[in-house]
């Protein structure tokens, strides 16, 4: 298992991130304080995080060849993030988020464009070698009856015993019905917060026992609720919890979910206990809210210790 990878499966895109005082006026005219082009896309970040903690990952999605995609694909090879099974399409424009970040809170707003990049497909997903993996995440997106297809590939290659199982998780963030089809054959359901509330929960602890009460199953669901902290219900149903653990200072919140997942898949892929995986992940989460992207996280990883 040592030598096998993560895959990560969604998007990859770039952010335009500009860090102001204050949120922006509608109508105004100012200057913000740094601005920051970066790699983004949930599969993205959570592959940068796996690589910055020395895990072996991957990621497949797809690519354009516009020219704004050469500085996506030079920071994925900056990080030694392998992409050879991703999927390339000519005259497509590049997902696109314009994010804000107030320094006076350390809140992000984002505003994403996706123009016509085709989301990954499962025949993009047939081409991956399943025995190179240990562990397969999936982010919830728009094309979930494809994912459905995918997770149901991994499924199948698991039912065979000349191979070691793999195991599947999902980041189930946007608030849409159709991650509802991302349920079945999964081992860990990250319930993101957006998306608990689309459901009708207020806080992480109601989520998760009114989501597993609502589509029952033997998956490990974990919920992050920013501030509040972790929930979280294992396959037989036990409970666990965790805090947050904020820096003296909160400069950029964007990837902390991101940083949390990939957190928790790291340790829960080294057979780490649930409930050491989600203070682990939680930890990560707060070192990477006290400095702009996600390079510094290799600094100090000794603080979590």
């Amino acid at each position: 298992m040592a030598n096998k990878r993560i895959l990560c499966v969604g998007l990859c895109n770039l952010d335009i991130i500009q860090v102001c005082g204050s949120y922006p006026l509608e109508d105004s005219d100012q200057r913000s304080n740094r601005s920051i082009w970066q790699r983004g896309g949930n599969a993205s970040n959570n592959c940068t995080v796996l690589s910055l903690l020395g895990a072996k990952c991957e990621l497949l999605a797809t690519f354009s060849d516009s020219e704004h995609f050469t500085f996506a694909l030079r920071d994925l090879e900056r990080h030694g993030i392998p992409i050879e099974k991703c999927a390339f399409h000519k005259g497509c424009e590049i997902p696109l988020s314009t994010v804000w970040i107030n320094e006076a809170t350390g809140s992000r707003t984002i505003v994403h464009s996706n123009l016509n990049l085709p989301e990954i497909k499962v025949e993009d997903f047939a081409r991956c070698d399943l025995s190179r993996y240990s562990w397969v995440h999936f982010e919830g997106r728009r094309s979930a009856s494809e994912i459905a297809k995918m997770i149901e590939t991994v499924r199948i290659f698991n039912t065979s015993e000349d191979h070691e199982r793999i195991r599947v998780s999902v980041d189930l963030e946007k608030p849409r019905n159709t991650n509802l089809l991302l349920i079945p054959n999964v081992d860990i359901i990250f319930l993101g917060k957006d998306f608990a509330r689309f459901l009708g929960y207020d806080n992480s602890r109601d989520a998760v026992h009114g989501f597993k009460k609502s589509y029952p199953g033997k998956y490990t669901a974990i919920c992050p609720w920013g501030s509040s902290g972790v929930s979280a219900l294992d396959g037989d149903n036990k409970y666990y919890s965790c805090g947050v653990y904020p820096p003296a200072v909160i400069r950029d919140t964007l990837g902390a979910g991101d940083t949390f997942c990939a957190g928790c898949i790291l340790q829960l892929n080294k057979q780490e206990p649930l409930q050491a995986a989600i203070e682990y992940g939680s930890k990560l989460a707060g070192l990477k809210i006290g400095d702009y992207g996600f390079d510094h996280l290799q600094q100090k990883l000794h603080q979590l210790v």
